[in-house]
């Protein structure tokens, strides 16, 4: 991607976007929810994410209804 997502990033989309973090366990991952979708931030290893988990975030985010062109303007900028 042109500019990388950061795991801040995504959470402060999330959070814009009405997503809920969960409580947490353990696990250190953060959950975030909103109207049946669940999203699963990595809490350890690197700030950047990795290309192949933005993208299988925006696929869940597209089936939870929001728009592919408004996910990828979005997590470019």
């Amino acid at each position: 991607m042109a500019g990388q997502m950061t795991r801040s990033k995504m959470a402060r989309w999330l959070k814009e976007h009405g997503f809920d973090l969960l409580p947490g366990k353990a696990t250190g991952h953060e959950h975030w929810a909103k109207a049946g979708c669940k999203i699963t931030l990595l809490a350890h290893g690197p700030q950047d994410l990795s290309k192949k988990h933005v993208a299988l975030i925006a696929r869940a985010l597209e089936r939870a209804g929001f728009s592919r062109d408004d996910l990828r303007r979005d997590f470019r900028a």
